[in-house]
């Protein structure tokens, strides 16, 4: 990394201003729209917290079935409603228990979070669907202890990190508890007295504010998430730059790594080293060395795919991590990338150019052997970038076999 005088400097010679993340964060972390796919960090989350969610559920339906197989037993099965209640606890029981071995097992999909929200409010419905049909119309609307469930539901929702998930179960609370109550008006009069006598009187006001407030815990909810997302982006991102730092990146390896054994996919990781960056803070200033690694991440994170984790590995290095990429194709991505910082110099107060270029190891689960354990991938890589260093700088390896 060199510095040209002002005259020496080519006129075509393409400068690139950085984009200024510390301004930023000095202003909090960017909205994403409500409607929008979680970034890494929060979907890492959401699926700690959906495993969260699937033990508390497991626990819960245990618990919950002790209530209803007493009554069961108490009537001697005579109870149509003792009958429905032990029937419907049971069977949430049976799938709250194989969703909780299939994230156990590492089986985890982005769609288990909708799936898993779903069944735990339509399960609520279900139960409330069963006293319609064994009890009266009015036991299914008035009943206070199932229904609160509901909103048991919709705070797991927070959990998964993801507001999509919150509105979709939310307006799926909504749309089934309406139509429950829609068809207890069309099956008759919820007047009688026979009927008010056992289930409460019919009071339509108090209905349509039950679907008041399970639009407000949904909003609530969204809230949550909002939230969690703005402190996890600060709290996973390095101030200077805005990549991720190295916790999160070396939780997001270990993730990636049990996602690539699962499904017998490449893994690839690349490790980056600024050069001559210390000739930079010594000649030119901290300043310019922060303006350096600012349009060096910015243009990372340009160029890789979203799917991609880059982060910033400590001072001038710099890690990536390719999922589903072959060893191969990481190192042309990567060789690629120092081709395009180094032909985007960085222009400096006093009219010089300072022309930025990286060395860099990469690394491949599958091309260097059955590697399953996150360190040895980054050793591999770390020892391939110091064979780049010592073999002039401003080079990628990507085998330890390079002349």
């Amino acid at each position: 990394m060199q510095p040209d005088a002002p005259g020496d400097a080519p006129a075509e010679a393409p400068v690139r201003a950085p984009r200024r993340w510390s301004d930023s964060f000095s202003k909090g972390a960017p909205k994403a729209p409500i409607w929008s796919a979680p970034d890494p960090a929060l979907a890492a989350a959401g699926i700690e917290g959906e495993y969260v969610v699937a033990r508390v559920r497991l626990v819960a339906m245990l618990l919950l079935l002790i209530s209803p197989t007493y009554s069961l037993l108490a009537s001697r099965g005579e109870d149509p409603m003792h009958v429905a209640g032990f029937v419907v606890t049971l069977l949430a029981a049976g799938v709250s228990l194989a969703i909780f071995f299939r994230l156990r097992n590492g089986a985890w999909r982005p769609w288990i979070g909708f799936a898993s929200s779903a069944f735990d409010v339509t399960m609520v419905s279900v139960a409330l669907t069963s006293f319609f049909i064994v009890a009266s119309p009015l036991n299914a609307i008035n009943s206070t202890v199932t229904f609160e469930m509901y909103f048991l539901a919709l705070v797991a929702t927070s959990l998964r990190y993801d507001a999509r998930i919150c509105m979709v179960v939310g307006g799926l609370a909504i749309t089934q508890y309406g139509a429950l109550w829609a068809a207890a008006v069309a099956s008759g009069n919820l007047t009688a007295v026979e009927m008010t006598m056992r289930a409460g009187p019919y009071i339509p006001v108090d209905l349509f504010t039950r679907l008041i407030l399970l639009g407000i815990a949904t909003l609530l909810a969204v809230s949550i998430v909002r939230r969690a997302q703005r402190l996890l982006y600060l709290a996973s991102r390095d101030r200077l730059t805005g990549l991720f730092n190295r916790g999160h990146f070396d939780r997001a390896l270990v993730s990636a790594m049990d996602q690539a054994t699962r499904d017998k996919t490449p893994l690839a990781l690349a490790l980056i080293d600024v050069d001559h960056f210390k000739q930079v803070n010594d000649g030119h200033g901290h300043a310019v060395g922060d303006r350096v690694l600012e349009q060096v991440a910015d243009l990372m994170g340009r160029s890789m795919r979203r799917t991609d984790i880059v982060a910033r590995y400590g001072g001038e290095e710099f890690v990536i991590l390719l999922p589903n990429t072959t060893r191969e194709a990481a190192f042309h991505r990567i060789e690629a990338l120092r081709r395009e910082i180094s032909d985007f110099p960085l222009r400096m107060d006093d009219g010089r150019v300072l022309r930025i270029d990286f060395s860099a190891g990469v690394a491949a689960t599958q091309a260097d052997g059955p590697i399953i354990d996150p360190k040895v991938l980054v050793d591999v890589a770390d020892r391939r970038l110091l064979a780049a260093k010592r073999a002039g700088r401003g080079r990628c390896f990507g085998s330890d076999n390079v002349a």
